[in-house]
């Protein structure tokens, strides 16, 4: 074991601070006492080894490789929001069980009538694919928008007409990366302020945008409207995420920023907090990414989150302090 590993720093400061000066605040949806933080803002180095966390175990060994080990949480998390998915069963296939709890155990969504049954969450991912409509009137408006990419969805007896387009985040993103990297709008968001009352729960990691320099690295900034920080979830999602973009494009993981609009523990997770806290760090793993995540073209970048699978993630030479056991709060 070492203690030269500093990439988690930041995280473990941050869990530190909420212990012991965070304020406190009973939760309306869950019913616990919090202790917060507003506006948390933490920044890692993405290029030095992956931000997995070695204070607790955080995944599995490969059944047939135990050289290789998952991390079934962050990746079933950012495959399931690469293609969409709302339904927990769904999740659990690439490999997360979290949101069963979102969709057949919260009060609120079990009596919202836009549920649409067991194990439906609802529209909680924006991600993969946002459809923009709008209503034109005359065929000279219809002809316009037709240029500029749109259908009609829709004709009326009154002269208007329903025009759609899709709009696909994360092609949109590697289209940019491969011919304007510098553009300072590179961002892709779940946030749709119209699906919020038809979801379990609005996404709590919900926009990430990325910035590229001049040595061909590229920086992320994940936004949280709420973080849950006990586990390093999400943090291990962000570095993910980033990784994968740089393979698909050609670029070297740089900066990986968080901002959590809420940064809190519960009080249900003090205890494995205060376990974690007084535990070293082992030295980081390394990020491995299969050869089927290839780098993309201007011809092939279409569709290429959509073909990573499970099985092309996995980490090599972690070790870590043995797992503490919390469970989610709904």
């Amino acid at each position: 074991m070492s203690n030269t590993n500093n990439l988690m720093k930041p995280y473990f400061d941050l869990l530190a601070e909420l212990r012991t000066n965070g304020k406190q605040l009973k939760n309306q949806r869950t019913g616990e006492i919090c202790y917060y933080k507003s506006t948390a803002h933490l920044e890692f180095d993405g290029s030095k080894g992956f931000l997995a966390n070695t204070r607790r175990k955080i995944g599995i060994e490969d059944k047939d490789d135990p050289s290789k080990f998952r991390l079934r949480g962050p990746v079933g998390e950012l495959l399931g929001f690469f293609r969409g998915y709302t339904n927990a069963a769904d999740f659990e296939k690439v490999g997360t069980k979290v949101w069963y709890a979102n969709a057949n155990g919260t009060e609120a969504w079990l009596k919202n009538p836009w549920r649409k049954g067991e194990n439906d969450n609802g529209l909680i991912y924006q991600f993969k694919e946002v459809i923009d409509r709008c209503v034109v009137t005359g065929e000279a408006e219809r002809d316009f928008y037709i240029q500029q990419g749109y259908e009609v969805e829709l004709q009326g007896q009154d002269g208007r007409y329903c025009m759609a387009r899709p709009i696909r985040q994360l092609d949109n993103l590697l289209k940019t990366l491969l011919t304007n990297p510098t553009d300072r709008r590179m961002i892709v968001t779940a946030l749709h302020v119209g699906t919020f009352d038809k979801c379990s729960l609005p996404p709590c990691h919900h926009t990430y945008s990325f910035t590229w320099n001049a040595d061909n690295s590229l920086d992320i900034e994940c936004s949280m409207r709420s973080w849950d920080c006990h586990l390093a979830f999400n943090l291990q999602l962000t570095h993910l995420f980033l990784c994968v973009v740089c393979r698909l494009v050609g670029m070297t993981p740089g900066k990986v920023c968080i901002n959590a609009t809420n940064a809190h523990l519960y009080g249900s997770s003090l205890a494995a907090v205060d376990e974690v806290l007084t535990r070293d760090d082992f030295e980081a793993p390394t990020l491995v990414l299969s050869e089927n995540i290839q780098r993309v073209t201007l011809e092939t970048y279409k569709g290429a989150f959509d073909r990573i699978e499970p099985d092309d993630i996995w980490l090599e030479n972690y070790q870590s302090h043995a797992a503490i056991k919390t469970e989610m709060v709904k």
